[in-house]
């Protein structure tokens, strides 16, 4: 515990009683942090930068006052002593993060040259315990020289901590402060903004300019978010280690780029497959293209194959070999929302995790697990920090909704991930699913992190959503061609994987009465039948009207069980299949997107033409004998709403008016082929060019977050050139991936309870973020609405030692996972 007299005192490592064990000195931690964050940003060719914004992020720590404090929090400063502040009184109130952006400032900001890079560097530091800031108000006020560079001494202590620096950090604060890293970090700039200009036409017009403009601008900010996250996660990463040094020694022996070891893993299991059906010959031929384009040069691909041709080990043998080839350092799985992780995961973590620790080689990210709360203080924020997930493995799955959430979330816990999304392959399982809301500033990131931060992007589905072809392209969008496409020769590929044919019950809605009748009259004559819905309502009236009688097996899906009760009953409902027994599955669209199991015969309440093609690859999946059935139904009006729905409303509408005349010509008793890729074309031709209005996410107010990020042309003033523009923090306010933010928590379902208990329980740090990776499988998202019914019923608890929301046993159903009125207590009490 020991420091020298003349160190100063970063942080302060005590016991779970409150003791105090150990004292890092603030120099050993802006040097921890430094050297960390300059690994990261190396990633983007910007060492100098990510070293010189770790070394200065404390500098405010230098002052006096902070000094006092955290000596006083110590016990080095006791009550009475001269200089002894109260801890707890003056928690989080000395202001430690202003100095360090107003020290890069002082020293840069002063020349135009400079101006932009300093304000760059400046806003990371200074934002390191807020997320990034507003440099413009939404109201058009500049706030970053005006305020944040403009607060005075007494509230930053700037002056005083320069004084009072270690002598040889401030030397190398100096020494960054040079050229060096200035124009490291103007040719990460110029690199940015040349090679989006460069994509203007000779003939653009003003509107083209000035959406290209966007972009560029845009893709700055871009940088100014990777810059924060390798700052954010270099910082929480040393605090982490610090106050736990068994994460350090993890950390160290975590592997990292295991390439070498992995590619044989896989090649293995893919010899030892035996073809039990022609389809499977298909999928070898998918997978053998997928090695052979995997030696490729580093950019998008296109993976376009029909449910059912092995995407997901033909994509991960693409993702292994071109890893390998480049010495990236990660492989991610971007997984839609309402899908299922674990099954795709399982798979890969049984082939790739042999001999290693469970879960060091491949992660599940479902969610944010870490809620905030109306009454925590300073300490449950830091702890909820260096808990919080951070990507930090080989190959990681995860969700759409949490990778926009890195890009584009509130805060600094969805930031500090970004910067591993770099030097990585990204597979975007189902790319159709980006909510189209999203789609400008998905196509944007896209391209920054692919000619920026140099990964590689897989866009795998089998329905492609054209994103080379949205109206106004220079505002954001992703030019592939045939050149992109692993696959040679697609139309040939859809027709050799032809297993369904389509029936059209679209031409009046339906009752949910009629909609029951026709899932039993498959079943009977099928022998097993798959319902999905739009809605968990629809899917729970046609459940309970679906009543199992005597040797039918009956299942219910959707995302109100938790992921490892889901992924029990899909297991169960493959044994059934196999068995020959009859099945009924009524499920929303969770199983659409990448569960392998296979039904005789399948209803689609009607969607857009992706989604019923999703869910008609749950059909005849292999192939096993003559084409599997697939109804399309319209329900009533009355009975479906999908007012807040509006991706699927609207793509409902384009397969209605669209694609379903030419569908309703078809001859009723032998169906018709819906699957081939020139009428998914047509689908999406229309359905973006008919949203082109809402896809820069829109704000309600008249403006748009692609904009706000952006130029933010509409409020800021042109004078500012050449410093960043953009309103970071009302942005990111405003963003949220779906409509209605989700609250995760955790359930007491199967080994849930005994992972809750050891949680609850678990005093080490590093054992608690353990427990929180294999809790995920047994969390839930709820909305806003259902939330505060159950919370009104005391259903939920909030536990500080490891900062989950709970779940009461009894308002989790056996049978349809989180209900809000509870059930009979099954004899588990949290409390």
């Amino acid at each position: 515990m020991e420091l020298s007299k003349e160190s100063k005192v970063a942080h302060v490592r005590r016991s779970s009683s409150g003791e105090v064990l150990a004292l890092q000195s603030l120099e050993e931690h802006l040097r921890n942090v430094g050297d960390l964050a300059a690994t990261y940003a190396a990633k983007a060719d910007m060492p100098l930068a990510g070293r010189l914004m770790g070394l200065v992020h404390d500098f405010g720590k230098y002052s006096e006052a902070f000094q006092k404090y955290i000596s006083s929090a110590a016990g080095l400063l006791a009550p009475g002593e001269p200089g002894y502040m109260d801890p707890v009184a003056n928690k989080g109130k000395v202001n430690h993060s202003f100095a360090g952006g107003q020290h890069i400032w002082k020293s840069l900001g002063g020349s135009n040259k400079k101006r932009g890079v300093a304000q760059l560097l400046a806003l990371c530091v200074l934002s390191h315990h807020s997320g990034l800031k507003d440099c413009i108000t939404p109201e058009g006020a500049e706030a970053f020289t005006s305020d944040y560079m403009a607060r005075c001494e007494e509230k930053t202590h700037h002056d005083q901590c320069a004084s009072t620096c270690d002598t040889a950090v401030a030397a190398d604060i100096a020494a960054l402060l040079s050229d060096g890293t200035l124009l490291e970090t103007l040719r990460a700039l110029q690199k940015l903004e040349q090679r989006v200009i460069s994509r203007l036409p000779h003939n653009s017009d003003t509107q083209d300019e000035q959406d290209c403009a966007n972009s560029r601008d845009f893709q700055q900010g871009l940088l100014a978010r990777f810059l924060f996250s390798c700052l954010l996660d270099a910082d929480r990463t040393d605090s982490a280690d610090f106050d736990d040094p068994q994460l350090a020694l993890q950390r160290a022996q975590a592997p990292r780029r295991p390439w070498d070891a992995l590619v044989p893993r896989l090649e293995a299991a893919l010899a030892e497959k035996t073809p039990l059906y022609a389809i499977d010959h298909l999928r070898r031929d998918i997978s053998a293209h997928c090695a052979r384009r995997a030696l490729d040069k580093q950019g998008v691909f296109t993976l376009t194959v029909p449910t059912g041709g092995g995407k997901t080990l033909s994509s991960l043998r693409f993702a292994l070999l071109h890893a390998q080839k480049h010495q990236l350092d990660r492989i991610f799985y971007i997984i839609p929302y309402t899908s299922i992780i674990d099954q795709n995961a399982d798979v890969v973590r049984k082939i790739l995790e042999q001999n290693e620790i469970p879960g060091s080689i491949v992660l599940e990210h479902h969610s944010n697990f870490l809620p905030d709360t109306d009454t925590e203080d300073e300490g449950a924020a830091k702890k909820r920090e260096r808990l919080a997930e951070n990507w930090d493995a080989p190959v990681v799955f995860t969700t759409m909704v949490q990778f926009l959430e890195s890009l584009f979330g509130s805060g600094t816990r969805h930031a500090r991930r970004m910067h591993n999304l770099a030097r990585s392959v990204i597979i975007f399982d189902e790319a159709q699913t980006v909510p189209v809301r999203c789609l400008r500033m998905f196509c944007n990131s896209l391209d920054f992190l692919v000619n920026q931060c140099g990964s590689t992007a897989v866009l795998c589905t089998a329905t492609q959503p054209r994103l080379g072809n949205l109206p106004r392209p220079f505002l954001g969008n992703i030019p592939v061609g045939p050149q992109n496409e692993i696959m040679p020769d697609v139309p040939k590929l859809f027709t050799s994987l032809k297993r369904t044919v389509f029936f059209d019950h679209c031409h009046t809605g339906m009752s949910i009465e009629n909609v029951a009748a026709l899932a039993r009259e498959e079943l009977q004559s099928s022998g097993s039948c798959l319902v999905v819905c739009n809605t968990k309502k629809t899917a729970e009236k046609i459940y309970a009207l679906c009543p199992a009688s005597e040797g039918q097996h009956r299942y219910y899906l959707s995302t109100s069980l938790c992921p490892a009760h889901r992924m029990e009953k899909l297991e169960a409902m493959r044994a059934d299949l196999a068995a020959g027994l009859p099945v009924l599955c009524v499920s929303t669209q969770l199983i659409e997107c990448g569960v392998d199991i296979s039904f005789r015969s399948v209803v689609r309440v009607a969607a857009g033409l992706d989604s019923i093609l999703q869910a008609a690859g749950r059909c005849n999946r292999h192939g096993e004998s003559e084409p599997g059935r697939v109804h399309v139904v319209r329900v009533d009006a009355d009975v479906e709403s999908l007012a807040c729905l509006q991706d699927i409303r609207d793509g409902r509408e384009v397969f209605l008016n669209i694609v379903r005349p030419a569908f309703a010509d078809a001859n009723p008793e032998s169906g018709c082929d819906l699957t081939m890729p020139e009428l998914t074309e047509t689908y999406f031709d229309h359905y973006f060019h008919s949203r082109g209005n809402v896809m820069s996410y829109a704000t309600g107010d008249g403006g748009c977050l692609l904009h706000m990020l952006g130029s933010n042309a509409a409020v800021r003033d042109k004078s500012l050139f050449p410093m960043l523009g953009q309103s970071f923090a009302s942005a990111s306010a405003a963003f949220k991936a779906i409509d209605s933010a989700a609250t995760s928590i955790v359930v007491p379902y199967g080994n849930g309870k005994n992972i809750l208990a050891d949680l609850l329980s678990a005093d080490a740090m590093y054992r608690k973020k353990e427990l929180l990776r294999k809790a995920q499988r047994y969390s839930v998202n709820i909305f806003p609405n259902i939330k505060k019914i159950i919370s009104k019923n005391s259903g939920l608890y909030y536990y500080d030692n490891c900062c989950v929301i709970v779940l009461q046993e009894s308002f989790y159903d056996a049978e349809m996972g989180v209900v809000t009125q509870p059930r009979a207590n099954l004899g588990l009490s949290l409390m």
